[in-house]
């Protein structure tokens, strides 16, 4: 195939082919109008497509920022590492941060709920809370000089439980040390009250008296007690001897009425002797 040079430049030419085609082509000492067979033809370097790792590496390094964001100031200013509990008659607990940033407030009891009632702990650290709640327990009247302050710090991070615990009474003691007891640990709980039941059997009802004999009547109407002649002792003991007279009288009676049966008795049997007789005659 043959070229017709159309153009020269220092570092190529423009040529012409037979197809119509205009080509750059490397200058070989052409001139314009030069016919020529072999060329050495410039191509356009092909466009790369571009990497399917750069956009996958634009999303890395966004979730690595991410990452940093959250691990290095969110989680340790931000995600609950552990609570502090501070005991005096109110019960409070504070939610703190690996970094002692108090998250949360909460009164554990009624006293607690009033100890805390109107104060802002958002923004502070651990530091300035317990600072002020036991100021505001002193104003209370909750806590007074010699009492005590009891700290309790739980945590899954012994070390940095115990750390607490001793920082958090450092900074109380320091503080208000010369006039109340700070420890750690919780308050002594009093023990609780046991009842005592002591079963109680029911009283046996006691047995209905017998009822007594009525009085024995006199019967000489003056003889009774308030007709008339002596009283008192004389009285009494014409009443027995009477009443003695009286029993001899009736078993006296019970015997002659038993006498009479047996008279009774011995008549019939004589009665019957005397019949059999008449009848054997």
């Amino acid at each position: 195939m043959s070229y017709l040079v159309m153009e020269v430049h220092p570092a190529y030419a423009v040529v012409l082919d037979e197809e119509g085609r205009f080509l750059k082509a490397a200058n070989l000492r052409y001139q314009v109008g030069d016919t020529v067979r072999d060329i050495v033809e410039l191509r356009h370097p092909r466009e790369k497509r571009p990497a399917l790792w750069k956009p996958l590496s634009g999303v890395a390094g966004l979730a690595a920022c991410l990452c940093l964001v959250f691990f290095g100031y969110y989680q340790p200013n931000f995600v609950p590492y552990g609570a502090l509990r501070i005991q005096i008659n109110p019960d409070v607990e504070l939610t703190l941060s690996r970094t002692d940033r108090v998250l949360e407030l909460e009164g554990l009891n009624e006293d607690g709920r009033a100890l805390i009632e109107g104060y802002d702990y958002h923004g502070k650290d651990r530091e300035d809370v317990t600072g002020a709640l036991v100021e505001r327990a002193i104003d209370q009247g909750y806590l007074s000089g010699g009492e005590t302050v009891s700290i309790t710090v739980t945590s899954s991070d012994a070390h940095w439980q115990a750390r607490e615990e001793q920082e958090a009474r450092d900074d109380l003691e320091e503080r208000y040390g010369e006039t109340i007891v700070i420890q750690i640990g919780s308050a002594p709980t009093e023990p609780p009250v046991t009842e005592v039941v002591i079963p109680v059997a029911p009283a046996t009802p006691e047995p209905a008296p017998a009822p007594a004999d009525p009085p024995a009547v006199p019967d000489d109407p003056e003889d009774s007690p308030g007709s008339g002649g002596e009283t008192g002792d004389a009285d009494r003991d014409d009443d027995w001897d009477d009443g003695d007279e009286d029993d001899d009288g009736d078993q006296d009676d019970d015997e002659d009425d038993q006498d009479d049966n047996e008279d009774d008795e011995d008549d019939e049997d004589d009665e019957d002797d005397e019949d059999d007789r008449n009848e054997d005659d």
